[in-house]
This record gives C-alpha cells, sequence and structure tokens, in this order.
C-alpha cells in the first residue's frame, strides 16, 4: 500500500451579506475580508483513492479569516478530486472543512471547483477557483441556507501551484511502487481533464454562474408554473414559465403579482447579458415592477436568448424579433386570456421588439414604452470607433465578452481584456471591478450604464452581479446598425423582417413613449429623438418622448430617484 501526500494553500474573499459567490468575492474585496487556508491532503492507498468514484481522501490544516474569527483549525476534512456530475464533461473538486472559531463554535467551510467545457477551454480557471460558503455549525450538504454565514470565492494563484506539486510525496513501498503511485495519481487527474475538455466545445449552459447555480439557472431551483415568494420583495408572488421560441430555443417568463390576479397584462423585456431581474432584483424601496403592480397590472418579464439566465448562444437581434417576442407575447394572452397587452422594453430588447413591432408580428401590443434606444441608432465617436476596430479584432480570439471576467477570467485572452477595461476606466471613484468592465463593454467614458450619484452602495454592488455573457455576434450587429444609424436586420435566414424598417411605414398602431437619459452615454438620447420624429411622421400627435434629466442608461429603473422621476413617466405611457 503506496500513501501520497500534499500541500494546498488558497486565498481569496468572503462576505456575509450575500449567497452568490461572485457577489461574495466583490463585497469581501471592498471589505477587506481575506480569507486563506493551508490543507494537507493525505491519500493513504493511492490505489483505493483511484479505484473509489468519489476520489476521498482527509485533510487537515487551518483556515485564516478575521471576519469568522481569525486562525481556525481544520478539526476534520474531505477532498473529493474531480468526481462526475451531470455528464462525462463536468466534474467537481469538493472540500469540506468542520472548522472551531476562537469561542469554541463550530463552522463549516464547503466548496467546490466546477470544471466544465464551455466557450473557452479554461482548464486553469476551473482548476483553480475555488467558490466557497461558510456555516454555522458542523454540516454536511449545502441544503441549509439558513446557517450560511459567509460566501465568496478562493483561488490557487500559479506561485502556489507550483508549492503544492513541490509538496507531493509518496510514502510506503519499493521506490518503484512510490513513483508508480504518483503515476497513477497524475494519470487520473489528467485523464479526467481529458474528458471534460477533449473534443468540440459544448457552450451549454451560463460561464457566469457556477453550478450549483441557484437563482441563475432557468427555472431558479423551483418547479415550473409554481407560485413562490418573489425573492427580496415581501408580499410580491413569482411563477417562472417555460416558453419555446419560433426555433425551439428555450425562453422564460416570470409573472410576478401582488394580491391581485385580474389586472391587464404588461410584458418587461430585458437588454443583452442581463436577465429579467434586472427590473425587480435592486435593493431599492420600490422597483419598476412594484409600480406597475401598485398600479394594477399583471405583470410579466420575458427572459428572451440574450439572458444569462438561459444556456449562452451566438444571437441576433433578428432572432430575437422574430422567434423569442412574439412568442413571448403569445404565451403571456394564453395565460390571461387577454386579448391585448402592453410593453415597458429596454435597449437591444427595446431595438428587437421594435423590430418585431415595426414588422407586424406582435399585432397585439397596444403600447410600448421604450428606454434608451429602439429604431434610430446613435453613440459616441469613440464608441462607434471601437465597435468597428476593435470588434472585429476580438473576434478572432473571443467568441463573446462578460464582465464577470473581472472576477474569473477563464482565459489569458479574457484576462488582459479585464485588466485593460480596469486600468482605462474613467471613473477613478469606483473600485468595484465588474462594474468597470461592464461600463468598458458596452461604452466609452465615464457613467456609460448608470450616473454613480445616482446608485445607493447597495444597488452598485447588486448590479455587479446582473451583468453577464454577451456573444460577439450582437456587437457585430450593432456596429452595423451605427454605421446605418438606424437597426437592420443582418441574417439573410430570418424571414419576416425588412431589410430596412425605415424605409415602410410602422405595421402597428401601438402607441410609444421614448425615454432617454439626457446623459446617456450608451446610447445617446439624440437616437430616441430622431425615432420620434420618424413616428411622428406616420401618425402625428400620437407618440410621445420624454428625455429625462440627470440620468444615463439603467439608472432609469433603479436610480435612487426613480420612482419619483421616471416611474411615473412609464405609467402615463402606458395609460395613454
Amino acid at each position: 500500500m503506496t500513501a501520497l501526500t500534499y500541500r494546498e494553500d488558497m486565498a481569496g474573499y468572503v462576505a456575509s451579506d450575500t449567497d452568490e459567490y461572485n457577489e461574495g468575492w466583490i463585497a469581501g474585496r471592498e471589505q477587506r475580508n481575506d480569507c486563506r487556508f493551508w490543507l494537507d491532503v493525505a491519500i493513504d492507498d493511492v490505489a483505493r483513492f483511484v479505484a473509489d468514484p468519489d476520489h476521498e481522501a482527509p485533510c487537515t490544516g487551518h483556515v485564516r479569516c478575521d471576519g469568522l474569527g481569525g486562525d481556525l483549525t481544520i478539526e476534520a476534512g474531505t477532498f473529493n478530486l474531480l468526481v462526475a456530475v451531470d455528464g462525462p464533461r463536468h466534474r467537481q473538486m469538493r472540500y469540506a472543512l468542520k472548522l472551531r472559531d476562537g469561542a469554541g463554535r463550530p463552522l463549516t467551510l464547503r466548496g467546490f471547483k466546477s470544471v466544465d467545457d464551455d466557450a473557452f477551454n479554461d482548464t486553469w480557471s476551473d482548476t483553480s477557483t475555488l467558490f466557497t460558503r461558510v456555516y454555522a455549525g458542523h454540516v454536511d450538504d449545502d441544503e441549509r441556507p439558513e446557517a450560511r454565514l459567509a460566501t465568496g470565492i478562493l483561488r490557487v494563484s500559479s506561485a502556489g501551484f507550483a508549492r503544492l506539486l513541490a509538496s507531493m510525496r509518496a510514502h510506503g513501498g519499493s521506490p518503484p511502487d512510490r513513483l508508480r503511485a504518483r503515476a497513477r495519481y497524475v494519470r487520473l487527474f489528467v485523464g479526467a481533464l481529458a474528458r471534460v475538455y477533449r473534443g468540440p466545445q459544448t457552450p451549454e449552459g451560463q460561464p457566469d454562474f457556477p453550478t450549483p447555480r441557484p437563482g441563475a439557472e432557468p427555472f431558479h431551483g423551483h418547479r415550473e408554473g409554481q407560485w413562490h415568494d418573489c425573492p427580496s420583495r415581501p408580499g410580491l408572488r413569482r411563477r417562472i414559465i417555460g416558453v419555446r421560441a419560433g426555433d425551439g430555443r428555450l425562453l422564460t417568463l416570470h409573472n410576478i403579482r401582488g394580491a391581485r390576479d385580474d389586472g391587464h397584462p404588461v410584458l418587461l423585456v430585458h437588454g443583452t447579458g442581463v436577465r429579467a431581474n434586472l427590473f425587480y432584483g435592486a435593493p431599492v424601496a420600490t422597483t419598476v415592477v412594484e409600480a406597475l403592480i401598485d398600479a394594477g397590472y399583471d405583470v410579466w418579464l420575458e427572459n428572451w436568448r440574450a439572458s444569462i439566465d438561459l444556456p449562452t448562444c451566438e444571437f441576433t437581434l433578428d432572432e430575437g424579433a422574430v422567434h423569442d417576442h412574439p412568442a413571448a407575447v403569445r404565451a403571456v394572452l394564453a395565460h390571461t386570456g387577454a386579448d391585448t397587452l402592453k410593453a415597458l422594453i429596454h435597449c437591444q430588447g427595446s431595438t428587437s421588439f421594435t423590430m418585431a413591432a415595426l414588422a407586424g408580428l406582435v399585432p397585439e401590443v397596444t403600447h410600448i414604452v421604450s428606454n434608451a434606444v429602439s429604431l434610430f441608432v446613435d453613440v459616441p465617436r469613440m464608441s462607434a470607433l471601437r465597435l468597428s476596430v476593435l470588434v472585429p479584432a476580438m473576434a478572432r480570439f473571443m467568441p463573446g465578452l462578460d464582465p464577470q471576467w473581472a472576477i474569473r477570467p477563464p482565459a489569458p485572452p479574457a484576462l488582459m481584456y479585464a485588466r485593460a477595461a480596469e486600468l482605462l476606466r474613467a471613473d477613478r471613484q469606483c473600485h468595484n471591478a465588474v462594474c468597470a468592465v461592464a461600463n468598458f463593454t458596452y461604452g466609452a467614458g465615464p457613467d456609460v450604464l448608470w450616473r454613480h450619484a445616482n446608485l445607493s452602495d447597495a444597488t452598485h454592488r447588486w448590479v455587479s452581479r446582473e451583468f453577464g455573457w454577451v456573444p460577439v455576434s450582437f456587437f457585430a450587429q450593432m456596429a452595423a446598425c451605427v454605421r446605418a444609424g438606424h437597426v437592420v436586420a443582418v441574417d439573410p435566414a430570418i424571414r419576416g423582417l425588412p431589410p430596412d424598417a425605415t424605409e415602410q411605414p410602422p405595421r402597428t398602431d401601438a402607441v410609444f413613449t421614448l425615454l432617454g437619459g439626457a446623459q446617456n452615454r450608451c446610447f445617446l438620447p439624440s437616437g430616441q429623438q430622431r425615432t420620434h420624429a420618424w413616428l411622428e411622421g406616420h401618425a402625428p400627435g400620437r407618440h410621445a418622448l420624454h428625455v429625462l434629466p440627470g440620468y444615463s442608461h439603467l439608472d432609469v429603473f433603479f436610480g435612487r430617484d426613480a420612482a419619483r422621476d421616471v416611474h411615473p413617466l412609464i405609467l402615463e405611457g402606458l395609460r395613454r
């Protein structure tokens, strides 16, 4: 029998005011709540360890975290190497460490490394990143959310990995036995990685959210259609319903209600690289969803193919316009029994929905309130230059962009992009790395996505987790739209859209109310002004325009004064 031992150390940040890993890392870094552990892993019989499907070994050591009481001794710990999860191309490395704090109270640190194939062959990122939670008491699973004390991310550095390799020792048996034991361990490790990463990439799932994915998978851990309490919004109920787009892709609808069940339906549509939660998840006193419910509406929110709740895909606005939004409208009408509905649409949910409306694909929609951009597209000159130069260059190396790379870059190009975004950020007062990368991704200059002065600290931290993966195919279409000056269809395989929506009268009777932040540097308000003029040219006096002083792009919905300044204009637009 031959044994194998080695030492591993990992360090990162955790925070106590969130259950989401990336948010915990951000908040922990801001609070300087470092967390680090040193583990001695002891495999007493390498042959048995390799044969065991759980590949489990005991470990000892200690944890240091000032927020949890300083130095904590590991009383008992286990480590599992590359356990199969959800098929052959997804595995986990799991850690369970039972501790005691300085007062003798029991704690448990549980973590996992998610090793799965996605848009990048990110072997190093997957095997060096530990998604971590700390629990009160000695717990044996992750099913006790009430016991969670802290959440965050720890990592192995390249120097730490070198130390791990240098510390690896075989014990017992003859020298050839010890050599074979080390080789068996390496073959197990390398072979499991090869089974994950070998072959064509399978970019299903969301790379932003590790598994398990509470709050990020399509149905957020609930049965489809099951009513449950709406997270963080006391007194509201939510159900999530699956919808098939015209091409078969899964979409979801979030239906949120208060005490009433009989309101007229209104559909909310988010932009790219975000999700439906954008409209109701912010830690503000009154969200736009609550304003709509209070006004008597039955609120439905569409997660279309650009949502970070859904599996990643390359997409165009054409697909959203033809396949997604008409299917969502039909589903809402079928569930409610209504003949018509109204819509509140934002950013690229707005452009794609506007394409559908002007092409006559959603005739049931009577009123549309559109924020930021709809038909005509104006961006700052530097943003236009970046779209024409940077996007083609990036497309050679990266299939998409993700603001979460500020925390977990999967590959060297992603790391370089995130570090460049942080280095070039215009707002030196903001120390949230994800915020910096998100704003850099969607424009040039400070306050591209929101005016920081309009966000509370809690909202600023929350919204940084609501931005994720966006394919380069989207940016390529936006570059074409910027060159044309208006939204254009780019996919000849998608039927039902005119090549140029501005060259024919609108095939909709919907009343448009256009909103644009006066300080929006993602899409200039002049685009909404041009859209209003075009609509009025076809139906004088029918439509409305509001340029919002002091607002940018998304603070229109969750700025600290949005309930006072903007929500009444949205309700007015839906009542016109």
